[in-house]
């Protein structure tokens, strides 16, 4: 029971604004943008993956966000997988990552564009509640 309420707090602090404050993140291909966001997602490098997907949120706030997430989630992840993607028109699509270890999952949501010269990544968040992101779908 106490493992959910702290899931619940985290759900609270990782509002949708992290979409709303994006501007773009390139990268020159999809196996590079993924080995970004696998590397500090399972690290819980909350402070720099955010920049990384173009989030411009405070520093200090990341900061504080990366402090509540690690514990929360005192082990970094072992396992990621994709777990749902969409592929829409015009090079867009829609992905949802998950990331564990143990009984302990974290999702993340993508919204990307491949284009000619590269991948942007359009869109970005995390939420401990599956339910939360697979909506976007």
């Amino acid at each position: 029971m106490r493992l959910i309420a702290r899931l619940a707090v985290l759900v609270a602090l990782l509002p949708a604004p992290a979409l709303a404050q994006n501007t773009q993140a390139f990268y020159d291909n999809y196996l590079a943008l993924r080995a970004r966001l696998d590397t500090l997602v399972k690290n819980r490098d909350i402070a720099e993956v955010m920049p990384a997907f173009g989030d411009q949120s405070d520093p200090d706030e990341l900061e504080a966000l990366e402090l509540r997430v690690r514990e929360i989630y005192p082990r970094d992840f072992e396992n990621v997988a994709l777990i749902r993607r969409h592929d829409m028109d015009h090079g867009f699509r829609q992905e949802l990552i998950a990331f564990w270890v143990g009984g302990q999952y974290i999702y993340v949501y993508l919204l990307l564009h491949d284009r000619e010269d590269g991948i942007v990544a359009l869109g970005f968040n995390f939420n401990s509640d599956f339910d939360e992101l697979n909506t976007k779908f």
